[in-house]
């Protein structure tokens, strides 16, 4: 679920008339081929966020998410022909330092310098590569000022968000949905490099799989979505979506994974969150809800971003921004996570 995608479908998808499959509420995620890429569907993603702690004992954020939207389904005599776009997203935040790097890219692969197969977990642009199994994944990922190489082994197994993995994004349209599955606890260990300099890294990262392809933007405005791992083992899952309108809408959804990596949905209405802290973004304009207050099952919690600027500007791939950030869970329950909100 990536407000990346929805610029997408609507930027391309009006040009290019593919008759793509499209959900309903009998659809369900089967694995592991909904690990692998999925041509029949008109967009999807691989998304990996995550802390890291180097051997000195100096703290990373990561993000790395590969995205796949398809346009045709003609079959190309030339290589110039346009199928699908791929599209890469890699961040670190440096925490200790509060700074935070970023870059982007997007390619056709008409050269199979970016591709994604459908009978194994293999999805590259130029040198961002994710591959592995549903038991072991490989992140290598390489921009102009760090790069990464990372091992992820689930510590749990895989939870179906939704209902079977049929997660509606928009009250009142079938449609409107994705695939979506998570891996809400990986071990991960390898190496981070930053401006020159190699840190070998061990922690904690989260995994997403989404694949859809109908998000109907005008009924659409944007999302807050956390992944909180908590210190006692467990997970939080929490969307909130906002309609044209900016209210919250119907389909947002919440889920407690406990320690043994069973999912527990919980009614949303049951959950109480505000904003009690901004960030202003000097290069935008956005105004970033940075600091959470949220009553869960009579528990209190505040999940604030480690630091203010955390916005990634996709100028060379979506052409829109958004807030992806390291953050701390404190209070009753204390941890640590990613924060995802867009529409501001």
């Amino acid at each position: 679920m990536r407000y990346i995608i929805v610029l997408l479908l609507f930027f391309y998808g009006l040009a290019f008339g593919a008759d793509f499959r499209k959900l309903n509420r009998n659809d369900q995620v089967l694995l592991p081929q909904d690990l692998y890429y999925r041509g029949d569907y008109k967009s999807q993603w691989w998304y990996f966020t995550g802390h890291l702690t180097a051997t000195d004992g100096r703290k990373f954020g990561f993000e790395f998410t590969i995205f796949v939207v398809n346009l045709n389904k003609r079959n190309y005599k030339s290589k110039f022909g346009l199928n699908r776009i791929y599209i890469s997203h890699l961040a670190i935040t440096d925490i200790d330092n509060k700074k935070y790097y970023f870059e982007d890219d997007t390619l056709r692969g008409s050269h199979n310098e970016a591709l994604a197969d459908s009978d194994r977990l293999f999805v590259k642009v130029f040198d961002d590569l994710i591959s592995g199994s549903i038991e072991k994944f490989f992140l290598k990922g390489k921009a102009s000022n760090f790069s990464f190489d990372l091992e992820l082994i689930p510590i749990k197994k895989p939870i179906l968000n939704g209902e079977n993995g049929y997660s509606n994004k928009i009250s009142g349209c079938e449609e409107c949905a994705s695939l979506y599955f998570s891996i809400t606890r990986l071990k991960t260990r390898g190496v981070v490099e930053l401006n020159g300099q190699k840190y070998r890294v061990n922690g904690e990262s989260w995994f997403d799989r989404e694949i859809n392809s109908d998000y109907k933007t005008d009924k659409l405005k944007g999302w807050d979505w956390f992944s909180l791992m908590l210190d006692d083992g467990t997970e939080l899952v929490i969307y909130r979506i906002k309609n044209k309108y900016g209210n919250v809408d119907k389909s947002s959804y919440a889920a407690f994974v406990d320690k043994y990596g069973g999912k527990i949905n919980i009614d949303f209405k049951d959950i109480k969150i505000r904003p009690i802290d901004f960030y202003l973004s000097k290069k935008t304009g956005a105004k970033y809800p940075i600091k959470w207050e949220m009553v869960i099952s009579n528990k209190k919690i505040y999940v604030e971003s480690m630091m203010e600027d955390q916005e990634f500007i996709a100028s060379k791939s979506t052409f829109n921004y958004y807030y992806e950030g390291a953050c701390r869970v404190y209070g009753d329950l204390t941890g640590k996570g990613y924060m995802e909100l867009t529409g501001y």
